[in-house]
């Protein structure tokens, strides 16, 4: 009999914690190159063992928040904590002017991300840290006024709806995705259970729920000025979630100004909060994914069936994005701030109508298929039933010798 011991396995994969260590550099053009070749970006897969790579991801994120909140505090922001009572905590970031301000932007980013990321493909890679973060949103609104009344720019809260997790060892907080990337006992440790006692973070335990903790806050400390919201990804559903609320909505409604869906894809129609609902239509646009041309108008608060989108309870414009919803408010990030500065200057702003793009017509109608050759014309076949049954047999055949070795029966159907 054999006896592994536990010294025996193989032990845990480390890296260094900062940016030159791990082989990387800021260049002039603000992005993250490799030292050993600066015309190399990130590389994502540095070995074939799956744990090595999460390990240096883990590292090389870290590595880069220290470099992103450093900038954030550089812009003016002041990381801060919610519940300083508690000793586990999920902070973040806000200018000093949120007490005497007449408007708060309060950012929602997605609930996977660290605090101050937009997107990591632009962050690490080409576009650069500034604009693959919450830098760019923060130097955009520093350029705005709070209101017609307050020429000064309006407080900017960053929300961390990603880290909810406490990492005990480290005494912060991280992502769900990155709490499986922390150091293991060894090289093939599956990972950590989680404790409620020990990794939970009161007052966010979900992005609910750190939404509302932040937004209390925000009653203490300022009890009057007007609240924007920007919300990306699946934070657009934590919004919609929170003021369906009638209680939250009897705190909050007459104190929102304007509001951003980024990336929304959820559909408004079993809202029951009707005032909601109507605010939704009044002073909210969303950005969506789509090829049309930035800032075109696809939809309306009822939707446009021509571009199969359904009513998401406010316009819509395109962001110029086809492909990645993290990436919707770096391309659109002009248009939609700039919205949020109409609200805030115009009083008793509402939405205009607008004409939505439609769906192109095919180049091919009914009558020009009907007048068309048939040998020019796709061809359909129908295949035989009993073809494909007898093929079905001979898989079936043909695993069972992979796997045992021996030869079926010439008329085993047996898939066993």
């Amino acid at each position: 009999m054999f006896l592994r011991s536990w010294s025996g396995l193989p032990k845990d994969v480390s890296f260094p914690r900062d940016l030159a260590g791990l082989g990387y550099f800021v260049n002039d053009d603000d992005e993250v190159r490799s030292i050993e070749d600066p015309e190399c970006y990130y590389k994502y897969f540095s070995s074939k063992n799956s744990r090595v790579n999460e390990r240096q991801r883990f590292h090389f994120n870290m590595a880069l928040e220290d470099i992103i909140h450093d900038r954030l505090e550089k812009e003016g922001l002041k990381k801060y904590h919610l519940l300083p009572e508690n000793k586990r905590q999920s902070p973040v970031f806000l200018t000093p002017n949120i007490a005497k301000t007449t408007r708060i932007v309060v950012v929602l980013g997605e609930p996977t991300k660290d605090l101050g990321w937009i997107a990591g493909r632009i962050a690490n890679g080409p576009g650069g840290l500034a604009k693959g973060t919450m830098i760019s949103v923060v130097q955009t609104l520093a350029k705005q006024a709070a209101s017609s009344n307050d020429p000064e720019p309006p407080c900017v809260i960053l929300a961390n709806m990603g880290q909810r997790f406490w990492w005990p060892e480290e005494q912060r907080a991280l992502t769900i995705e990155a709490a499986a990337d922390v150091p293991l006992p060894s090289l093939v440790h599956s990972g950590r259970r989680f404790i409620k006692e020990l990794n939970e973070i009161p007052g966010s335990e979900s992005p609910l729920a750190h939404m509302t903790t932040v937004l209390n806050k925000v009653s203490e400390v300022n009890k009057n000025a007007k609240i924007d919201i920007i919300a990306i990804g699946q934070s657009c559903e934590v919004v919609l979630q929170f003021f369906e609320n009638e209680k939250h909505w009897a705190q909050w409604g007459n104190r929102l100004g304007g509001m951003l869906f980024m990336g929304t894809v959820f559909a408004t129609d079993l809202l029951v909060n009707a005032e909601f609902k109507e605010f939704l239509a009044k002073r909210t646009c969303g950005y969506l994914i789509s090829e049309e041309p930035l800032d075109t108008p696809l939809a309306m608060p009822g939707g446009n069936p021509s571009l199969l989108i359904e009513p998401l309870g406010c316009p819509c414009f395109s962001s110029g994005e086809d492909q990645f919803i993290e990436t919707i408010l770096i391309q659109a990030l002009e248009p939609a701030l700039a919205y949020l500065q109409e609200v805030a200057l115009t009083p008793n702003f509402v939405n205009p109508d607008m004409a939505v793009a439609e769906r192109r017509p095919t180049d091919i109608t009914d009558e020009k298929w009907s007048e068309m050759p048939e040998e020019v014309k796709p061809e359909v076949t129908s295949a035989d039933p009993e073809k494909i049954k007898e093929g079905i047999k001979q898989m079936r055949r043909w695993k069972k010798f992979m796997e045992t070795g021996e030869a079926p029966d010439a008329d085993s159907d047996d898939e066993d």
